[in-house]
């Protein structure tokens, strides 16, 4: 038998995916010749194709020692080795591939495809290279190249990668889509939409990028067509959980209420285990007011990972409390969350007390000294990395997170009612010797403290809820009958300056009160005012829980222990809420402020 049209006849079959006659004109072959290496070495790739990967690695190295010599038997090797889990095994033979051609650019793509894998990162960078440098049109090369560059934070270079790749194949949609991927990562929200709309022209049912353009869109507050994108994913891929969360996010954030609660529900039907729906879905409920569902679902917080929380779970020895008498035990409450957060759920530490427990509370250090004077009965300790040695006193019955309190304090509106009180206490020696000062100097005008912007770890979050000065506040702080004092935390002061140079407006700052630093004396300055007038930052539930009188700026959608509609709040006694009518504009809210600052003044001046 002539083998070598045989063999041309079993290539071509093999190449057109007809492996059954492909095998067997190579079996045929290797009755006339056994010693035909490259027939054995194509019978390994065809086992390998068929997952037959311990065969495949026996046929190839059968090959191989025919002819130790052919570049392509070691890269073949190479790709079934690591089928296998042989990593080791399989680098050495794509080494040893390249020993042999080292013009081998696919040799080189593999080496690094597995080199990145096993977070080689370093040498996988040099392999992709290698290869560019031997076919410059490799675009797949270029795409991985731009992942680990991305992965090291290099995304200038990640992002140069991905357009070579882009360039070199127009068509290539997961390059375009990792292109979206960093200029998302890099604030480049324009130029990440364009490259998802080209992902989506080359592939309309690509689900990741159809996603992925929904979350930029939210995030330019382009909601509409956020909401569009989502549910063009439903259509590619209906029973996908992550798109019906992110669909809740976008129609939250219009305002669509019910709609984004039906759809957080949707989510958690197709995975029930799915954490950031479940939480989603406990903070939409508590803004509707459904108070008696919404703290189950608000558990789910400590799973996921993505949340602005910086939520860090204590794995303490007690057992954690589920809502059992109290009377005669001993509860230890840990901190989670921010300062403001702490001071919220400080609320319901006199219910613990009312309970008959013996309460011990971990908190931020900062808040301690405030939190012994307003609460003597309590024991306190400071927050920190590692919990305090007496927390893991086995001696105590229960312990829980302080979010969790509402659960079994607040799961009605009555609930919140009965015990809306002011709760902190300030030194009254330190606010008596505030409020005097203040009153020299303003020569007995209206105290009128203020706060114009957040600083929490969610950026975009902490500009939706902040107000800089030179926006809208000139309106307010032009009033002749009102002494402005600045109770915003940390470095405004170039901020302050600018404000004075450009409107002619001054705000008083106490350069004796340190607010990030002492929270006591804070809330001293606090108390000694007539009115504080501030976005949503620790300012107001400082203000709040000390009883004073309060109005809080809130966007359009605020966090959720603000509720959705009313001019009242749930968790403070003097507080009043404004909230913007449109998201993005603070016109209304200011005058609204600003009429009822007059009304203020007014009476200020016949009392």
């Amino acid at each position: 038998m002539d083998t070598e049209p045989k063999l041309q006849e079993g290539i071509a079959l093999h190449q057109n995916g007809q492996l059954q006659p492909a095998e067997l004109i190579y079996q045929q072959i290797l009755q006339v010749n056994p010693q035909n290496a490259e027939v054995l070495h194509l019978l390994g790739t065809i086992a390998h194709q068929v997952e037959k990967y311990d065969l495949a690695i026996n046929l190839i190295n059968q090959a191989i020692e025919i002819d130790p010599n052919r570049s392509s038997f070691f890269n073949n090797l190479g790709l079934t080795l690591q089928k296998r889990e042989r990593f080791k095994e399989a680098i050495q033979a794509y080494k040893q591939a390249i020993e042999l051609n080292s013009e081998s650019a696919e040799s080189y793509y593999n080496l690094g495809l597995l080199l990145q894998e096993q977070n080689r990162s370093s040498e996988a960078i040099q392999a992709y290279q290698d290869a560019i440098e031997i076919n410059p049109n490799y675009s797949k090369a270029y795409n991985n190249l731009g992942s680990i560059l991305k992965t090291q934070g290099k995304f200038e270079e990640a992002i140069q990668a991905y357009r070579q790749a882009i360039k070199n194949s127009p068509s290539y949609s997961q390059a375009h889509n990792n292109l979206g991927i960093a200029l998302s990562d890099q604030g480049k929200l324009e130029e990440a939409i364009q490259a998802y709309q080209n992902v989506l022209k080359i592939n309309p049912n690509h689900l990741e990028a159809c996603n992925s353009l929904g979350i930029v869109l939210k995030d330019l507050g382009k909601l509409e067509e956020s909401v569009q994108a989502y549910q063009n994913a439903i259509k590619i891929n209906s029973n996908h959980g992550p798109t019906y969360n992110n669909l809740g996010n976008a129609l939250r954030d219009q305002g669509k209420l019910e709609k984004a609660v039906q759809a957080y529900k949707q989510a958690i039907e197709i995975n029930p285990q799915f954490p950031e729906a479940h939480h989603n879905l406990g903070t939409s409920l508590f803004l509707a007011g459904d108070f008696e569902n919404c703290w189950k679902h608000y558990e789910w917080r400590w799973q996921c990972p993505n949340t602005h929380l910086s939520l860090k779970e204590r794995h303490l020895p007690q057992r954690r409390w589920e809502g059992s008498e109290l009377t005669d035990t001993s509860i230890l409450v840990w901190a989670e969350q921010g300062v403001g957060d702490q001071i919220t759920f400080a609320s319901m530490f006199p219910s613990l007390l009312q309970a008959g427990a013996k309460v011990i509370v971990e908190c931020e250090q900062r808040l301690i000294p405030l939190f012994k004077r307003s609460f003597p009965e309590i024991r306190f300790y400071p927050q920190e990395s590692l919990p305090h040695a007496q927390l893991f006193d086995t001696n105590i019955n229960y312990q829980i997170p302080m979010g969790s309190l509402g659960r079994w304090f607040r799961a009605d509106q009555d609930s919140f009612s009965r015990n809306k009180q002011s709760y902190l206490k300030a030194c009254p020696e330190e606010t008596e010797k505030r409020r005097r000062k203040y009153q020299e100097l303003s020569n007995g005008s209206m105290l009128v403290g203020i706060s114009w912007k957040s600083a929490g770890p969610d950026q975009s979050w902490s500009e939706s809820r902040s107000i800089p000065l030179n926006d809208y506040w000139a309106s307010v702080l032009s009033y002749e009958d009102c002494y402005f004092i600045n109770l915003q935390y940390g470095d405004v002061k170039r901020e302050l300056e600018l404000l004075k140079l450009e409107t002619g407006l001054a705000i008083y700052s106490d350069q004796e009160v340190y607010a990030l630093e002492d929270l006591d004396n804070f809330a001293a300055q606090v108390s000694a005012l007539d009115l504080v007038i501030s976005i949503d930052n620790t300012t107001v539930h400082i203000a709040g829980a000390l009883g004073q009188r309060v109005w809080t700026l809130l966007p359009h959608i605020p966090y959720w222990r603000w509720m959705r509609d009313g001019e009242d709040t749930l968790w403070y006694k003097n507080m009043r809420l404004f909230r913007q009518d449109h998201i993005g504009d603070w016109s209304g809210v200011f005058q609204q402020v600003g009429m009822l600052l007059q009304q203020d003044i007014a009476e200020n001046r016949l009392s």
